[in-house]
């Protein structure tokens, strides 16, 4: 029917093609260590205070914190971070053979995934310890920095140690009323960041009532009560009636409100109906503490899997909009999957209320770094299976443009020394010469060392990363320069770990630049750090300013104190051709990044934003041109293509990215009968040929865009 024979505005949709867009290019990646934060996820972060939620803040054994502040100091939006650990390592001690007599080793069936200066979970019977790791001698010695006495038997054949080292989330059970395991509370994430942390359970009945004097359904299948305030479907129900000797728990069904109706998952046997039933909802809240302080609440939760505050429902990270989501711990319902009337059985239906003799709150133990066994090969993920860890998570992220590994250049740092507790002077004219403490002791929580990773094992990630940014074509990669025994290398050693690579899709940065540590990690104000945060934060800032056709060179870095080697403008004459980009230090200007070229030995190739304007347009040609394909295959198709092709790179060019004083110097998009001929159509090709002119250099780099019968193809 006509709606437009009044006179007023009518909006008319056009459901032609989606036109070409250019793409987001400034969210760079981070692979690295953190103190807590999931693993190998790549997390999309959009601020420093978000990072710190989620990942934790700067540690003594990684460069992620430093470089993901770095990235956002300098004008980064949103990055993703993937955290690696090393990943769980079990072994047991060897009963058949004697152990050493001073407990300061142990015989192990293996040492397979256990490194020096890990922490290691010791468990014997219910006893459990955290040990640190001195020596690992293959293939069956491990050494401690401390001795297993007086904690542990291990002269008992029949009683083995268990030892478990590798990233680990801190864990405790909590016991019902039978004494048996109802609910497991973990950490939200992997590390000992969550060990000390205290869980305090409280139990509530919310809402009760009784039978109203109306006749019962004889089913006994509901119940007909006083009032219905305070029930809902999945409550769980505690029920009394005189004379009955326990109680008895059902879960509530569903409401019916006017008629004032309960209706049971389970008949109400042995109950005597025309006696009164009292029945009350069983709740609980969980309060989530770091020593005396309260950081998380967490009420009305239920132990019926069908409540909508069920607490297996609440996860860290959750989404679920009844249950709020806990930044810090997960709670497993031990129970869930068992037989239908587990709820059902007398007492078993609720947590064990405190008591002088127990405590109400449980402390998270057992939770691990997983940095001292951490290998490259955490880093890059294994290849010989589907899952996806480390640097491979990414390769399903389609929205990354720049990717950064700074923790592949850890340094070991020294172990956390304390100073001795200071006893003070006994006062001998005080009425009590020894009073009671204030409180508990300080006990330091063990910290893993830093992984220790070899020069030829950066080199072969490093070379991984690259191949993967080759294999992905929609990001290039920022390589750090690894450091020597002696420090960060100098200009020979430089240039020779340049000549390692050859490649249009990394960029590689000197020297390393020094930032403020709030950590004073070895006693330094200053701490050295890779210089891929600060540079990728850098590249986000252009991006978002002008583009990616801008060179992100002569821009100055923020939070940077200095740098490592003082570069000269006659050091970065030699370095600077090999494709070598310096950070350099100006009298009045501070740091700024001299130099942004590829390590490519084709000219064409030489400079970033050349490479990275290339890999924008190449993407939003393989995205937005996806609706051609299985479309006739005709002159009108090749119009269209032509027609969109040139309308988007017209935009790049009145922005500045593409050279040339008018649109046909700067582009040409050729999609004809000449470049279709009738032989390749038959077979369902589509040729389109493009041809640009960035803005450095000024040659014309060529794509061809060919759509087959199942897929659309960009080649340069």
């Amino acid at each position: 029917m006509p709606t437009d024979l009044a006179p007023g505005l009518y909006i008319q949709e056009d459901l032609g093609e989606p036109a070409l867009t250019a793409l987001r290019t400034d969210i760079v990646a981070f692979v690295g260590i953190a103190e807590r934060g999931p693993l190998d996820r790549p997390t999309p972060i959009a601020s420093w205070e978000q990072f710190q939620a989620v990942f934790g803040g700067f540690i003594a054994s990684g460069y992620l914190a430093y470089a993901v502040k770095a990235f956002f100091e300098n004008g980064g939006a949103m990055c993703r971070i993937v955290r690696v650990a090393a990943h769980a390592a079990f072994t047991q001690s060897d009963g058949a053979r004697v152990q050493p007599i001073d407990r300061s080793a142990s015989l192990v069936l293996s040492v397979a995934g256990f490194a020096p200066g890990a922490v290691v979970s010791v468990r014997q019977g219910l006893v459990e310890r955290a040990h640190l790791l001195e020596k690992v001698t293959p293939p069956d010695r491990l050494e401690w920095t401390r001795s297993l006495e007086p904690d542990f038997v291990i002269d008992d054949p029949a009683r083995p140690l268990d030892l478990a080292t590798g990233a680990a989330a801190a864990a405790s059970d909590v016991l019902d009323a039978n004494d048996v395991r109802a609910l497991r509370i973990e950490a939200g994430s992997p590390g000992g960041w969550a060990n000390g942390l205290g869980v305090r359970i409280v139990a509530s009945q919310p809402a009760a009532t009784q039978t109203s004097t109306d006749p019962q359904p004889a089913d006994r299948s509901s119940s007909i009560v006083e009032s219905t305030a305070g029930f809902e479907r999945g409550s769980l129900v505690r029920i009394f009636q005189a004379g009955a000797p326990v109680p008895q728990y059902r879960v509530v069904a569903a409401v019916e409100i006017v008629a004032r109706r309960v209706r049971w998952d389970a008949p109400l046997n042995p109950y005597n109906l025309a006696l009164p039933l009292s029945f009350e909802t069983l709740e609980f809240g969980i309060g989530v503490y770091f020593g005396s302080r309260l950081r998380e609440q967490h009420s009305g939760l239920s132990l019926a899997p069908t409540h909508p505050r069920y607490v297996g429902r609440l996860d860290a990270g959750s989404a679920d909009a009844l249950v709020p989501s806990s930044r810090l711990i997960r709670v497993i319902d031990l129970r869930a999957g068992g037989p239908p009337s587990y709820l059902h059985v007398p007492g078993a239906a609720f947590l064990k209320r405190p008591s002088a003799e127990k405590p109400s709150a449980v402390i998270l133990v057992g939770g691990r770094d997983g940095t001292a066994a951490l290998n490259y090969e955490d880093f890059l993920g294994p290849s010989q299976t589907t899952e996806r860890r480390g640097l491979r998570s990414l390769e399903d992220v389609d929205d990354v443009s720049v990717v950064a590994i700074p923790d592949l250049l850890i340094q070991p740092t020294r172990p956390l020394e304390l100073a001795p507790v200071a006893v003070p002077e006994p006062d001998p004219c005080a009425l009590d010469a020894a009073p009671s403490p204030d409180a508990e002791p300080f006990v330091p929580r063990l910290q893993e060392a830093a992984p220790t990773i070899e020069l030829e094992q950066v080199f072969a990630v490093q070379r991984s990363l690259v191949e993967h940014c080759e294999r992905q074509k929609d990001r290039v990669a920022l390589l750090d320069p690894p450091l020597t025994p002696r420090g960060v290398l100098d200009l020979g050693q430089i240039r020779a770990w340049r000549e390692r690579f050859d490649s249009s899709f990394a960029a590689l940065l000197y020297p390393w630049i020094l930032v403020h540590d709030p950590l004073r990690t070895g006693g330094r104000v200053v701490r050295p750090m890779p210089p891929s945060g600060h540079v990728a934060g850098l590249i986000a800032r252009v991006d978002r300013r002008e583009g990616p056709h801008r060179a992100p060179a002569n821009e100055e870095l923020q939070w940077a104190q200095g740098v490592t080697v003082d570069v000269s403008a006659g050091m970065q004459g030699a370095l600077n051709p090999l494709g070598i980009n310096c950070i350099r230090s100006f009298p009045g200007r501070g740091l700024r990044l001299y130099g942004a070229r590829t390590l490519s030995s084709d000219p064409l190739w030489r400079y970033l934003n050349v490479r990275r304007l290339l890999l924008m347009i190449e993407q939003a040609l393989r995205r937005s041109l996806q609706w051609a394909v299985h479309e006739p295959n005709d002159v009108n198709l090749r119009e269209t293509i032509a027609l969109s092709i040139s309308t988007f790179l017209r935009g790049l060019w009145h922005r500045g990215a593409l050279v040339g004083a008018t649109s046909s110097e700067a582009f040409r998009v050729k999609c004809d009968a000449e470049t279709n001929p009738f032989v390749s159509t038959a077979e369902g090709r589509m040729l389109a040929e493009v041809k640009v002119a960035p803005v450095r250099p000024a040659e014309f780099v060529v794509l061809h865009i060919g759509r087959t019968r199942d897929e659309l193809e960009v080649i340069e």
